[in-house]
C-alpha cells in the first residue's frame, strides 16, 4: 500500500502571496488619500469653524488607524502591522515634511496615535489567512 504523500501547495500560492503583500503595502497609502479626500469634500464643510480643528484632529488619527488596519485586514496581525505602521510612518511623514509646511509636533503625534491605535486594535480586526509573516517563515526554511 502507498502512504499518501502531503497535498502539494497551490500553483497560485506564490502569485496571491505577493498581491497580498502588496496590497498590504499599498492600502494604507489608498486608504489615507482617498479618506483625507471625503473627509475634506464630504465632511469639513458642514462642520462649524469653531469644532473644524477639533475635527482635523480627530480625522489625523483616525484615518491612519483606518489605514494600518486595511494593511493587517490583508496581510495577517503580524506582518499588517509591521508594515502598515511602517508604510503610514514614511509615507506621512515624507509627505509632510515635502509639503513646505511649517513643522510642528501635533500632526506627528496624531499619526502616531493612529498608528499605535491600530496595533492595539489589530487583534479584533478581521484578516486573510494566513498571515503574511508565516508565509515568509516557511519560506526561508
Amino acid at each position: 500500500m502507498s502512504t499518501p504523500q502531503p497535498p502539494t501547495p497551490d500553483g497560485n500560492e506564490t502569485p496571491r502571496t505577493l498581491l497580498r503583500l502588496l496590497g498590504a503595502f499599498a492600502a494604507p497609502v489608498i486608504v489615507y488619500l482617498l479618506a483625507w479626500e471625503g473627509v475634506a469634500r464630504g465632511v469639513l464643510p458642514g462642520v462649524d469653524e469653531s469644532a473644524r480643528g477639533l475635527m482635523i484632529h480627530l480625522f489625523s488619527v483616525l484615518i491612519p488607524c483606518l489605514g494600518v488596519l486595511a494593511s493587517i485586514a490583508i496581510a495577517g496581525v503580524k506582518a499588517g502591522r509591521m508594515l502598515g505602521g511602517g508604510v503610514m510612518a514614511v509615507f506621512f511623514l515624507t509627505m509632510y515634511t515635502a509639503s513646505g509646511v511649517a513643522f510642528g509636533w501635533l500632526p506627528v503625534g496624531l499619526t502616531l496615535l493612529g498608528i499605535a491605535l491600530a496595533w492595539g486594535l489589530g487583534r479584533l480586526c478581521p484578516t486573510m489567512s494566513p498571515d503574511l509573516s508565516t508565509a515568509f517563515h516557511r519560506a526561508r526554511h
